[in-house]
């Protein structure tokens, strides 16, 4: 590989030199390879992530070119709501895109100056903790951020089942009562969701476990009830939460989403199981089983033609409980954390 030079571009820029159809022949950047999407398809999502970054406050956009030729692409935001909730300026690595089929010394040599540019936006806007997710799957760009002193803060894994393959309902138990949660229902579910998400990086981040790390959730499922919505919720995106109440007192919750415009870009129908909770004193009783009935149930009902859900590695528990229904590990992904001083 000859010299590289790395330069910032504009959203402008990137639709000037014609980026997304470059974005087509680039390697697999965490979208849903599993679902084997089309090309065009990912490169638009892809597209996304960079508009998304350069829209934002401080994001930023770089590529990597060899003569003529653009080679790699990195886009980097801040995380308003985790710096707003950890009380520390959080960024990310939003997307790190090279071309396909280059040999192993050229894909190091891109990550090299890409991650290098990272660290320097990092620096120059005062981001104390900068965060890359990527498919376990990517080497070369895990070897060149534990180089430059990223650690790995958490394993996750995404689940796949065709609903109509999925492992049939349990019979009903008459003890236990479906409904929408309510906001009355919040301090309660609040309690139960404290501490119920130890593998999460928040969690697992020595300094985030100590800024708050364990409320990340509590403050996820209060919005949700509230109908929060931040300006990077997808207008398209749809989120259920279903409360299983036994007797006077509820035992647990599910949430799930689906999504249009993803749904549009994979063009099947995606039901996307994003949390099960269930309180410490209702555990071993089947409420964790019976929730998973009544999403995928609820789900059918919306049309959904494929159920996704993702957990940690480690949470053996809930990936024994996916099994069971007949969801299959489909990808995996790790998070990275690096502090600044």
């Amino acid at each position: 590989m000859t010299m590289l030079t790395v330069m910032p571009v504009s959203a402008q820029d990137l639709k000037a030199l014609d980026f997304e159809r470059w974005l087509v022949s680039t390697e697999p950047e965490w979208f849903r390879e599993y679902l084997s999407p089309n090309p065009q398809s990912r490169a638009r999502y892809l597209m996304g992530r960079f508009d998304s970054a350069l829209a934002g406050p401080d994001g930023r956009a770089f590529l990597c070119t060899e003569g003529e030729h653009i080679r790699g692409a990195i886009a980097l935001e801040r995380l308003a709501w985790d710096s707003e909730h950890f009380g520390v300026k959080c960024g990310r690595i939003a997307a790190c895109c090279i071309t396909q089929g280059l040999g192993a010394e050229s894909r190091r040599a891109l990550h090299a100056e890409l991650l290098r540019e990272a660290l320097h936006w990092a620096d120059a806007n005062e981001i104390r903790l900068l965060q890359r997710r990527l498919l376990v799957s990517r080497t070369d760009e895990i070897r060149c951020l534990i180089e430059v002193g990223f650690r790995q803060a958490d394993n996750m894994v995404t689940m796949l089942a065709p609903l109509a393959n999925a492992a049939p309902a349990r019979e009903p138990n008459p003890r236990l009562v479906f409904r929408d949660a309510r906001t009355d229902d919040l301090p309660v579910l609040l309690a139960m969701t404290r501490g119920a998400f130890p593998h999460s990086r928040f969690a697992q981040d020595p300094v985030l476990g100590k800024l708050r790390g364990e409320e990340v959730y509590q403050r996820w499922i209060e919005n949700l009830l509230l109908n929060w919505r931040s300006d990077k919720t997808p207008a398209g995106a749809k989120t259920n939460v279903i409360a299983c109440v036994v007797g006077e007192t509820v035992a647990g919750y599910a949430t799930y989403r689906t999504d249009r415009a993803l749904d549009k870009l994979l063009e099947r129908r995606l039901g996307l199981l994003e949390l099960i909770v269930v309180d410490p004193a209702h555990r071993r009783q089947g409420v964790g089983r019976y929730l998973l009935d009544r999403v995928m149930e609820a789900m059918r009902k919306d049309r959904v033609s494929d159920v996704e859900a993702t957990t940690w590695a480690d949470q053996l528990e809930v990936l024994a409980l996916y099994r069971d229904a007949g969801l299959q590990v489909e990808e995996n992904l790790l998070t990275y954390h690096l502090w600044r001083n």
